[in-house]
């Protein structure tokens, strides 16, 4: 996904949620502000160079290309779907163990892990037959939280495993056991736009 291609994906992202029944006058429709019903467009203006260097100094790192890149196209966007409602502006967006520090000491009190599929060969999959919601509980101290808890859930990106520059990111929720984990966030909202549209078809019939 280059610069180039995050505002027509997320154009085409909007259109396929402001036209969902369900987001129109179903159970969704409460995610949906009147100016995004209008306008057909879950975003807002992308953020500056200024912001995104403030940001990084703020976090004391570079942030990913990817996610860079998207919030340079939308300084915030959602829902993007039916289980993340809104993915954080610059000004929100922080650590994990900042934002939510109870959800990182559940996870480091628990007892050690010491799973076969945390070792690296099967961890490391990302095609589609990773071991369902397995993480590092150490890694959750380190991530970045990226979108509000939705449907018991939260995007994150974390730094301590990455791919080719980009950050390990992650959908957690309390009905994974853990995280489903993507080599990028771009991938991430891939995945997510192509499981929204195919739940959407599987309750339209």
């Amino acid at each position: 996904m280059t610069p180039q291609h995050w505002p027509v994906f997320l154009a085409d992202f909007s259109q396929q949620i402001t036209n969902d029944e369900s987001f129109i006058r179903g159970n969704s429709s409460a995610l949906l502000t009147d100016e995004q019903r209008e306008t057909k467009w879950l975003g807002k203006p992308g953020a500056t160079e200024l912001e995104l260097a403030q940001l990084e100094e703020r976090l004391r790192c570079t942030l990913p290309p990817s996610y860079r890149d998207f919030l340079a196209a939308s300084n915030g966007f959602g829902p993007i779907g039916y289980f993340i409602y809104n993915l954080y502006a610059v000004a929100e967006v922080d650590w994990l163990v900042n934002l939510d520090p109870e959800i990182v000491e559940i996870w480091e009190e628990a007892p050690p892990v010491d799973a076969p599929e945390l070792a690296d060969k099967p961890y490391l999959r990302y095609d589609g037959n990773q071991f369902e919601g397995a993480l590092r509980p150490g890694h959750m101290r380190q991530c970045l939280m990226i979108s509000d808890w939705g449907d018991a859930g939260f995007l994150a990106l974390n730094p301590a495993q990455q791919y080719e520059g980009e950050w390990e990111a992650w959908h957690f929720a309390n009905w994974h056991p853990g995280a489903v984990r993507y080599r990028s966030f771009a991938e991430l909202m891939q995945y997510s736009y192509q499981q929204y549209l195919e739940l959407r078809a599987a309750e339209e019939g």
